[in-house]
């Protein structure tokens, strides 16, 4: 860059750029009209604008609504781009559990609106610890008992029992802790603002309040706050943030405008109307108060003539004593009955408030204040019957770009520095447009040139707020669950079949052996049950038990036990075969038939019972590991022949 001696004569600039001292031929022949009484109290500095903006935002419910619904109209579904699902899954679920970015960009749009600023910045969580300078145990902050002086750490070791001066360590908690987005209060904020390039530097001034928990070595504010702080304290300095710490959201003003990196709010160019509104609003309260409820008078009905005047012949000191004496009377008991000596009269004077009460000039003064901050009328009426036509919405969300494109530059940079600190992929956001502008027949028309596949599903799908991936692995799982229920039911079904095909052939007395190719029942043909003929109970004659003659136990003879024979002992493995036989015969069975027969062989032979009982158990078991009923039929079919 070459310099330019601006002093020499001859500039190429034109006309001089100082102003003339000239004097107007008609100053004085009218008043200005733009010195008037709003003008001159008008903020003067940045800070006194911030207060006098967050004055009107506190006070006037109109505008912060009008505003908070401009701002929420916007927010929409953030898109994550650049990134495969696992990384999308995972920053989503940050953003929408862990610092819920929907309420950190309403709050970020409300401080944009009201201070025309908003200062953000991630606060990275740490935990303190103090380290015993001679044994090297180190402990959280919070579980030692210290003192805070001149900033040392004065502790002492519960382990090596040293006194003295503890070692500070911070040690950062990404994983553990919940990352926090920090609005900083504009008052506080200082910039350093180079007007060639730009270049911002931010600082905090920190305030009086916090200066004086950290010398006083609070115990909260001392475990919590970044040691940074707590130096800048120490040496009564401003806090400098690093580069990019730092995201300033603001309303850039005109160039022309030197507010030295600063944004000034949009309801500074509607000062006049702002001021306007508060003395309708203001005068409008003194009519409230005086002219609402009419003053009462009583007075006593003058007379027709001289004589009969009331007012020439009594005293009216008395008079009057007499009327409030009446009317206390009468607060106390209303039904009471007064009597005077002549009529009296009661005048009303004022009570035309609602007359005077300038709520058209307010009105209208609120939709053009309003109308100026870019709001419409229906949405901060909100009346829910926003019947306009899709240009004028159009224009609407036009308007507010600049705050859209601040929110979305806001989450290119939260991501990217959440990325840096837990070493995540890097990946792109922004919010979805605003599709209220489109018409119904744009959004059919996406959909039918996605099924014509010249665009792809999602991006046909976007303004109904639908995610494409997302709904086919929802489809995916619903069909895979269908096939799950079905293949349940099916298998219940066919369980279902073959247990009432088993407890018929058991009412019968018989089990269902001819299969095909299934196994012969023990000592029997197929179809006949094990030892016996066709419809006899097994190894007996008909309407005989199991094994024995009438009146005798299952396999036995009169007097004898079950599975003894007349004559010779029984061997522990013929009991245990004969256990196995009556064991398959029970399972064949109904249920009350089996209770009735497990109890007769209780009382002839106890230690067949248990072995038939233990072995009843085993098949149960071995059947349902092996395939529940199936196995459990072929097991009987085969006459235990495992």
């Amino acid at each position: 860059m070459s310099s330019f001696d601006a002093t020499a004569s001859g500039t190429p600039f034109g006309p001089s750029m100082v102003g003339t001292n000239s004097t107007n031929r008609f100053q004085g022949a009218f008043p200005d009209p733009y010195l008037d009484y709003a003008s001159t109290q008008m903020p003067r500095s940045i800070y006194d604008v911030l207060r006098w903006c967050e004055f009107v935002w506190v006070t006037t419910g109109t505008y912060r609504m009008a505003s908070q619904r401009v701002v929420r109209y916007f927010l929409t579904q953030i898109e994550l781009t650049d990134a495969d699902d696992s990384e999308k899954k995972k920053y989503q679920d940050f953003l929408e559990n862990e610092i819920n970015m929907m309420e950190v960009l309403a709050t970020a749009g409300d401080n944009y609106l009201c201070y025309g600023n908003d200062f953000m910045s991630i606060s990275v969580p740490f935990r303190r610890n103090l380290r015993c300078p001679k044994c090297h145990l180190e402990r959280p902050i919070g579980r030692c008992q210290w003192t805070f002086d001149s900033y040392k750490f004065m502790s002492s070791c519960s382990k090596c029992n040293y006194k003295g001066e503890f070692h500070r360590v911070d040690r950062r908690s990404l994983e553990s802790d919940p990352v926090r987005i920090v609005h900083w209060s504009p008052y506080e904020m200082r910039i350093q603002y180079f007007p060639i390039s730009g270049e911002t530097t931010y600082f905090w001034e920190i305030p009086g309040y916090f200066k004086t928990y950290i010398k006083s070595g609070n115990p909260f504010y001392i475990e919590h706050t970044p040691w940074e702080i707590i130096e800048a304290v120490r040496e009564n300095k401003l806090f400098r943030f690093e580069k990019d710490i730092i995201f300033h959201m603001r309303d850039e003003p005109i160039a022309g405008i030197r507010n030295f990196g600063w944004g000034l709010p949009l309801i500074m160019s509607n000062f006049k109307l702002a001021w306007y509104i508060q003395v309708l609003r203001r005068y409008n309260e003194a009519i409230a108060l005086d002219y609402i409820i009419p003053f009462r008078v009583m007075v006593p009905v003058p007379g027709t003539s001289r004589e009969a005047d009331p007012v020439l012949h009594i005293n009216m000191q008395q008079f009057y004593s007499r009327v409030m004496s009446l009317y206390k009377q009468h607060r106390k008991d209303p039904t009471m009955i007064h009597a005077l000596p002549f009529p009296i009269d009661i005048k009303s004077i004022g009570g035309d408030g609602k007359s005077l009460a300038p709520w058209e000039l307010i009105d209208k003064a609120t939709d053009e204040f309003l109308n100026a901050q870019g709001v419409p009328a229906e949405m901060y009426r909100g009346n829910l019957q926003i019947n306009v036509a899709p240009v004028s919405i159009r224009l609407f969300e036009r308007t507010w770009v600049h705050m859209v494109g601040g929110f979305n530059t806001f989450l290119r940079w939260a991501l990217r520095r959440i990325a840096d600190l837990r070493n995540w992929e890097k990946v792109k956001a922004r919010l979805q447009p605003v599709m209220m502008a489109d018409s119904i027949e744009d959004r059919q028309i996406r959909i039918q040139l996605a099924q014509s596949q010249q665009i792809s599903a999602q991006t046909a799908y976007a303004p109904f707020g639908i995610n494409v991936r997302d709904e086919i692995r929802k489809q995916l799982e619903e069909e895979k669950f269908r096939q799950e229920e079905m293949a349940k039911f099916q298998e219940d079904q066919a369980q279902r079949s073959k247990l009432e095909s088993t407890m018929q052939a058991g009412a019968m007395g018989m089990m269902p052996y001819a299969q095909a190719g299934g196994a012969m029942p023990p000592g029997g043909q197929p179809g006949m049950p094990p030892g016996g003929q066709p419809g006899m109970p097994p190894g007996g004659q008909p309407g005989m038990p199991m094994g024995g003659q009438p009146g005798m136990p299952m396999g036995g003879q009169p007097g004898m036990p079950m599975g003894g024979g007349g004559g010779g002992g029984t061997t522990p493995q013929d009991m245990q075969a004969q256990a196995d036989q009556i064991a398959y015969q029970m399972l064949a069975m109904p249920a009350e038939l089996r209770r009735s027969e497990l109890l007769k062989l209780k009382k002839s032979n106890e230690t067949l019972h248990a072995i038939v009982i233990s072995r009843m158990n085993n098949i149960r078991q071995q059947a349902q590991t092996q395939g529940g009923f199936q196995m459990l039929q072929q097991q009987v079919a085969g006459g235990g022949q495992m």
